[in-house]
């Protein structure tokens, strides 16, 4: 990853997605189905999976900062801007580990209530 965030790169991307999920969406429910459901309703839905989408983000990435935290990897700005250039790492520097494997050696614990 260069130094500069690729802000072009990401806008297309996501409105590809974009795209994708609405031609899917024309072929699994119709074209114009939007026209004929609840909207308000729908939307209101969507927000709250969506708000829901964000707190389980949030959770993990979390998570992951607690388990980086207690394994002694610094997750300070000037640390992770250090990674984005292969030549400034430290020789001491973690291997990347994809949150998806870091999870799986975080304790899950339930709140009583």
């Amino acid at each position: 990853m260069s130094k500069d965030l690729d802000l072009e790169m990401f806008n297309s991307e996501f409105f590809d997605l974009c795209q994708q999920r609405s031609e899917q969406g024309a072929i699994d429910y119709g074209e114009l189905n939007f026209m004929k459901v609840n909207l308000p309703e729908f939307i209101f839905e969507e927000l709250a999976d969506m708000a829901n989408y964000a707190r389980f983000l949030y959770i993990r990435l979390r998570a992951i900062e607690e388990y980086a935290r207690e394994s002694g990897i610094d997750m300070s700005a000037a640390f992770t801007g250090a990674i984005r250039e292969q030549d400034e790492l430290p020789s001491d520097a973690p291997q990347f580990v994809p949150s998806k494997e870091v999870s799986r050696f975080l304790p899950v614990t339930k709140r009583e209530g």
